[in-house]
């Protein structure tokens, strides 16, 4: 249906002033970045769609600085510029300042680098702050809620670019049209060479951040809408009127679009290979069939009111991408626990719509200052006092905005704890070999201490100490993150259990775990698998694969995940439960159930476990345990 409406919308708009239906492809790209976002399980793909806004952008901005080549067979590369920064900073400004708003009546871990974040995102700097800080749209844990402002720092970083290549061929060749013609061959040999960086780093190196945040390898879409742009110009084809070859490959264009959105994700390296430049590509083709397809505008003006309303939303693409992000991440942190994920995403999506309607009307005022003279001084000063109130709260959430948060304040003391747990161990213990294996430790939880002041990760016990405590465990807990901050909970209240736990662990890592345990011939008769909180997918043969290779004789308690309410873990919990009615010697311990209408057991994140937490999960498990036939 939304295929249907983007082809129609090109064939019946009555305006010539501009190409219909590019308002269409953005509504159809902000569509996509939404759905990724708030339900990134269901599009894994959604990302690719900013390929999309990255082409438009090329193809429009390069079509009006050749137009001003045309004029003035010159590029005023300061108002050039200047133009951008009034079409991208004023929306930028107020969205933050909304947000910043907003973000006072939530936990103080959401605005975490608060300031910080504030000044990369009004200086267009974001993504160069990614690169070096490790930011991901995949880290779910706390992120950054201007993180979202990469896609207008690598915008605007190529529009420092774009001017000057056709002013260098301006100096350097005699005709316009020669300069124009090699700029649009600079375009293309620069969006190979972006391409081929971006296989390289994210494909073929694994560095899908860097290839995806720097401009050098992710401005292919970018360099290809602009070269595009060039040949237009310099090759214009007139539309046709038989419109039915453009309007299927636009159909077969558009549904390639939608395919590679579903199948392929960010952690997948062909994503970088070959999703990336399809996509660009496939934006040009889709430009080219519009083109083609204006020559229909003045036929069959009667539905013309309905395609309306579809332009309309389009051109509030870029509003809505501004304040979805930032609603996405505080929104939680605000409305009731009990708010099921749908309703987050309803939520989410209304508000982003007016506040995008708003903040347009508010930017298209003309004269501003001088209308605000002319109102009376009661319309004024209430209007100046609301602007200060704003403002006031906005700075109140950056001064009170902590550097780090609670977590990993949390994750500091804890690593401090267990070094000083580990020196005693070693001064009580005099056996051939501990203090070698002590001091090893020490400088390991030494380094986790450092890392764990400046990072949300929760760092992973000693392999060497994880292998001598558990010699003697009758129950293993193999877990992520989440059973890494209950460890010590866990095994004050379990007798003889032993937490072998990392970050980032998916329920596929449980079968090799499980082997080398067997290997060592210390593998406990009770295994605790609490992994299902980063895992995309849970099928029963992954689930009997871990029953298969630990052998008989051996129990299996499955946890179910809580990941927050926008990242829901229905299917894989559903998973578990149906695995678990199916053997006797396999067991639930529902956490989901415990936690997902009690966020006083999680910090900021409303997935790890703050201290009462810890200790409602280590119960958990126990009264489990002691439930076992």
């Amino acid at each position: 249906m939304l295929m249907f409406l983007i082809c129609i919308s090109t064939l019946y708009n009555k305006s010539m002033s501009k190409l219909v239906g590019i308002n269409s492809l953005r509504f159809f790209a902000i569509v996509f970045i939404v759905i990724y976002h708030l339900f990134r399980e269901f599009m894994p793909g959604g990302f690719l769609a900013v390929e999309i806004f990255f082409c438009l952008s090329g193809f429009l901005v390069t079509g009006k600085l050749i137009r001003e080549i045309k004029t003035t067979n010159n590029i005023h590369y300061d108002r050039f510029l200047l133009s951008r920064f009034n079409r991208l900073f004023p929306a930028l400004f107020i969205c933050i300042l909304i947000s910043l708003v907003l973000g006072v009546f939530a936990n103080p871990d959401v605005m975490t680098g608060a300031r910080a974040n504030t000044f990369t995102a009004l200086t267009f700097s974001t993504n160069v702050s990614e690169l070096f800080t490790g930011g991901s749209y995949e880290n779910s844990y706390l992120p950054n809620i201007f993180e979202h402002t990469w896609f207008l720092a690598l915008l605007f970083q190529f529009y420092l670019v774009l001017p000057l290549i056709f002013k260098l061929f301006l100096k350097i060749c005699k005709k316009t049209r020669d300069a124009i013609r090699s700029s649009g061959i600079t375009f293309i040999l620069f969006g190979i060479a972006s391409a081929i960086l971006m296989a390289c780093y994210g494909g073929f190196f694994g560095m899908p951040d860097r290839a995806y945040f720097a401009l050098d390898s992710h401005m292919m879409a970018l360099c290809f809408g602009a070269a595009f742009a060039v040949f237009n110009y310099l090759r214009p084809r007139a539309p046709r009127t038989v419109n039915r070859v453009p309007l299927l490959v636009l159909l077969i264009s558009v549904a390639s679009m939608v395919a590679l959105a579903f199948f392929f994700s960010y952690s997948n390296p062909l994503t970088f290979i070959v999703a990336m430049p399809a996509m660009s590509c496939l934006t040009v083709i889709v430009i080219m069939c519009i083109i083609r397809l204006q020559n229909n505008i003045h036929e069959r003006r009667k539905t013309m009111n309905v395609i309306r309303i579809f332009e309309a939303a389009g051109n509030l693409s870029y509003g809505i991408y501004l304040y979805h992000w930032p609603l996405y991440i505080i929104l939680p942190h605000i409305l009731p626990s009990d708010t099921t994920t749908w309703g987050y995403a309803v939520i989410d999506i209304l508000l982003s719509f007016i506040l995008s309607v708003f903040t347009q009307r508010l930017l298209r005022i003309e004269r501003p200052f001088e209308k605000f003279r002319k109102r009376r001084r009661v319309v004024r000063v209430s209007h100046m006092t609301a602007a200060l109130a704003l403002l006031a709260i906005a700075t109140i959430t950056l001064v009170r905005a902590p550097k780090t948060s609670s977590i990993a304040e949390q994750i500091s003391t804890a690593a401090g704890q267990e070094s000083e747990e580990l020196v005693t161990q070693a001064n009580s213990r005099n056996y051939l070999g501990m203090e070698a294996i002590v001091s090893e430790t020490v400088s390991v939880l030494d380094k986790q201490l450092s890392l764990a002041q400046n990072s949300e990760h929760m760092p992973a016990p000693s392999g060497s100490i994880a292998a001598a405590n558990a010699n003697s465990a009758k129950v293993l807990v193999i877990g992520d993150s989440v059973t890494l901050g209950a460890k010590q909970a866990i095994e004050s209240t379990i007798a003889k259990s032993f937490v072998d736990a990392k970050e980032n662990r998916g329920i596929e890592s449980a079968r090799s775990l499980i082997t080398n345990y067997v290997a060592t011939g210390k593998l406990p008769a009770i295994i605790v698998i609490s992994l299902a909180t980063n895992q995309r997918t849970i099928t029963e043969q992954i689930l009997q694969d871990i029953v298969n290779v630990s052998g008989k004789n051996h129990k299996f308690i499955l946890v179910t995940a809580y990941a927050g309410p926008l990242q829901p873990r229905d299917s894989q919990n559903a998973a578990l439960k149906d695995y678990a009615s199916k053997h006797d010697n396999v067991y639930v311990a529902d956490w989901w159930a415990v936690s997902h209408d009690n966020w006083s057991l999680m910090y900021a994140d409303h997935i790890h476990l703050n201290p009462a937490g810890r200790t409602a999960y280590a119960n958990l498990l126990s009264n489990v345990i002691r439930g076992m036939r």
